[in-house]
């Protein structure tokens, strides 16, 4: 016991860190989920942090220059995929200054962490935003952990604090979330306009009902049929609205 106190008096807690431990004083990532298609994307290195960006954001829709002297096997074997020909270039040289040009987003992962920062400040100095891999004083963006089930997307950031703490979050989400959570969205996104259309001018009514088909899909394995929604709907009309 007397070591596990003694171990505690220098663990490296000062005043803020105390009074931000209920999260109240702690200024935390503002997260906002942006549609990057067609977005220029600028890597810096081309080791694994890069082919794992690049297959976190392909799936998006992002177009991306890889720029390093040297690229992974993996970023050859998708460049070679037509698959990616419109939206995937591996430049083989060093950075340039003028890579920059053009770039919506910027991703610095070179195994030189001045050449990273350099990156960071031209970045800066361009209103370009942009991300150090690992060095969160640097960024002006940071990646969240992503948990993803077709149109369903959660992003789980601890601000670079405890990256355990994110995988721990990652996987009680995954371990809860419906294998077919995503075709559901998929299909309530479907009803939409029908259920605007037939409750114009009653959004708690319209909100009411989409939490109920919610409901019915998950317990029904995710998954409603074009009758059990057409009953409900009915349902909610018999029952009259605002």
């Amino acid at each position: 016991m007397n070591g596990c106190l003694r171990l505690f008096r220098y663990l490296p807690w000062t005043d803020r860190s105390r009074e931000g431990m209920g999260g109240a004083n702690i200024m935390a990532y503002f997260p906002f989920f942006a549609d990057i298609e067609g977005m220029k994307w600028l890597i810096a290195g081309g080791g694994g942090v890069a082919l794992r960006k690049v297959r976190d954001l392909l799936p998006y829709g992002a177009v991306i220059e890889v720029v390093s002297p040297d690229m992974s096997p993996g970023l050859d074997e998708m460049a070679a995929d037509s698959t990616y020909a419109d939206c995937l270039t591996l430049t083989r040289r060093g950075f340039e200054d003028r890579d920059l040009d053009g770039a919506d987003f910027v991703i610095a992962a070179t195994s030189e962490p001045d050449l990273n920062s350099r990156i960071s400040t031209l970045c800066r100095s361009k209103r370009i935003p942009v991300n150090v891999v690992d060095v969160k004083e640097e960024c002006s963006f940071i990646f969240p952990s992503i948990v993803r089930e077709g149109p369903v997307v959660v992003g789980i950031s601890t601000g670079g604090m405890s990256p355990v703490i994110a995988r721990y979050l990652k996987a009680r989400i995954q371990s809860v979330m419906p294998d077919s959570l995503g075709a559901l969205t998929a299909q309530l996104g479907a009803c939409r306009q029908t259920i605007k259309d037939l409750f114009p001018d009653s959004p708690r009514v319209r909100s009411a009902l989409f939490y109920e088909l919610a409901e019915e899909g998950l317990s029904h394995g995710g998954c409603l049929s074009r009758e059990q929604i057409q009953i409900i709907i009915n349902r909610k009309l018999e029952q009259g609205h605002e």
